[in-house]
């Protein structure tokens, strides 16, 4: 049995070989199985043109809200009057010893199976466990339906300044903010988005390439030549030296921990199973290891870079007034509830003090717009692509994502207090789909897994190292299940009379959706695998039939 199954996998190592990719072999030490190292890729089957287009397109799918909108928010969040670098240096902990070594699980799993994350746990380490893979899909589901609005406020930001002057203080800049949450434009924004991103989508990797290699260079452009115009504000140094100030006692406080572990997971995308996803399109010749190192990397250079901006802005403004370090690490944490305000309202100031700001605004919230819909494009990839696996056409499987994302994310668009709610709840629970994606590695054997998912398994790349396996089997699971451990025991110890009532971000609303996430998946897992439809005889039923599902025609 055992052998079988060996076999098994060697032969689907085998079925994803090309001829050109190996020169007619698979390169593997199969002789038992030639006729399958000789089998091309599916005719039709789209894959990613260029390693460059692979790079910006996996850049994309992070490179967006994440950067510039969430990052300053959590950092400011931390940032007392003893400074930030606290945080910052937790987040960059993370980087290393949580998100690149889970990337590179997502890289392997992806490029070496073709199936998305619910096939491939069930297919790598048995059906049984399908249900833990319906979880980082759940999960991505979730933060897709309200990151839509948030892709709706980038939108209107850019009409907004487009057509009208740019607030040049505090006060002018948070009412226009409130005003945009008391009106209808979220829910109608919100639902723009969904329909560009479906679009975009719909085609799969023949749109979401082309799109991406525009879209990431000139959001980066914009990003680089704001940062470098914050750095020469009058006291923007007194932004910089706060941020990268330690205060460390901070260091005691397990929400710092467990924000810092979440929002490196949310910068990069480790444990969203979104580079597990864009994988499948990839060849052998596509580096996992080398884009699983590189890509994580720029994408915390760019955040840093957007908290850098941020504080320069916010300590320039104030300082000018007279304001107290106390008093601008206060006004740092309150721009709308859980500060989700915070870089529309300081970005239209920041550009207010530039000649040409108004032109600047309105590319940055353009870029910003196109970036998140390059984000938003990754998350509903993932739904999209699990319904294909399942056995559902593509564009059918779009219309029921998006519609889906679309009724979701409605409650965050007429409530931001429900958008905090959803951020801190499936923000958190991208660590718990970092664990899943740990335990299948240790369930089907680290070193194994190494060897036939990388070193023997990829053309051209760098060998993945011995240090992939420590972190892995030693430090991620400690960090991963020890940090939620801690959320949840400080959170009791806390609030001893208020953590199990339902607001928006207490611990019982957290474990609570959790937990029916969950037992809905565990209900359902025997019924998450591909349908298998054969092709009725009747041409009218067939017709219709044909253009939902992918039929299989009866046996003769």
């Amino acid at each position: 049995m055992a052998e079988e199954k060996v076999l098994l996998l060697a032969s689907d190592k085998c079925r994803l070989a090309t001829q050109e990719e190996s020169g007619g072999s698979c390169g593997c030490s199969c002789a038992r199985l030639p006729a399958m190292c000789r089998r091309k890729r599916p005719e039709g089957e789209a894959t990613f043109s260029s390693s460059l287009g692979v790079m910006l397109s996996m850049l994309g799918s992070v490179v967006g809200t994440g950067n510039i909108w969430r990052f300053p928010r959590i950092i400011a969040s931390h940032a007392d009057e003893g400074g930030a670098l606290s945080f910052l240096m937790v987040w960059a902990f993370f980087l290393w010893m949580w998100s690149i070594p889970i990337i590179l699980i997502e890289y392997g799993v992806g490029r070496y199976t073709k199936k998305t994350v619910i096939e491939a746990i069930g297919t790598l380490i048995g059906p049984a466990y399908r249900f833990l893979g319906g979880f980082p899909f759940v999960v991505q589901f979730c933060i897709a339906s309200y990151y839509a609005v948030l892709l709706g406020w980038c939108g209107y930001y850019f009409i907004y300044t487009c057509a009208n002057p740019l607030p040049t203080e505090f006060a002018t800049s948070n009412s226009t903010f409130y005003d945009l949450q008391d009106s209808n434009w979220p829910v109608l924004c919100h639902a723009l988005a969904v329909i560009v991103a479906g679009l975009a989508v719909c085609f799969g990797v023949s749109t979401i390439e082309p799109v991406n290699n525009v879209i990431v260079p000139l959001l980066l452009l914009i990003i680089v030549f704001s940062f470098y115009w914050a750095l020469y504000l009058p006291f923007a140094s007194a932004g910089i030296t706060h941020m990268f100030h330690p205060s460390w006692k901070s260091l005691a406080n397990s929400k710092l921990w467990l924000d810092a572990l979440s929002q490196n997971a949310w910068d990069t995308g480790a444990g969203g199973c979104l580079f597990l996803t864009y994988a499948t399109y990839m060849k052998r010749t596509h580096g996992a290891v080398k884009l699983g190192s590189i890509t994580p990397i720029i994408n915390n250079i760019v955040s840093l870079l957007c908290g850098i901006l941020v504080f320069c802005t916010v300590f320039s403004v104030q300082q000018k007034e007279g304001n107290s370090i106390g008093n601008i690490v206060d006004l740092l944490k309150f721009n709308g509830p859980a500060n989700t305000g915070l870089t529309f309202i300081w970005m239209p100031i920041l550009y207010s003090t530039i000649k040409v700001g108004r032109f600047l605004a309105a590319s940055f919230f353009l870029c910003l717009s196109l970036a998140g819909l390059s984000s938003l494009i990754s998350f509903l990839e993932l739904s999209i692509h699990s319904l294909s696996d399942f056995g559902f056409r593509r564009v059918p499987a779009t219309i029921i994502v998006c519609t889906g994302v679309f009724l979701l994310g409605l409650g965050s668009a007429m409530d931001i207090n429900i958008l905090v709610n959803q951020d801190s709840v499936w923000g958190y629970a991208l660590i718990i789909s970092g664990c899943i994606l740990i335990f299948l590695v240790l369930r089907y054997g680290v070193l194994r897994f190494r060897q036939q998912f990388f070193n023997q398994f990829g053309i051209g790349d760098w060998q993945l190292p011995w240090v992939w396996v420590f972190v892995v089997v030693f430090i991620a699971p400690i960090e991963g299940v020890g940090l939620v451990v801690w959320y949840i025991v400080d959170e009791i110890r806390d609030n001893p009379g208020t953590w199990w009532q339902f607001s928006t971000r207490s611990l019982a609303m957290v474990l609570t959706q959790w937990s029916v996430a969950l037992l809905i998946l565990i209900g359902l897992n025997w019924w998450m695998k591909p349908l298998r439809i054969t092709a009725p005889k009747n041409p009218l039923r067939r017709k219709i039939l044909g253009a939902i599902f992918k039929l299989e025609e009866p046996p003769f």
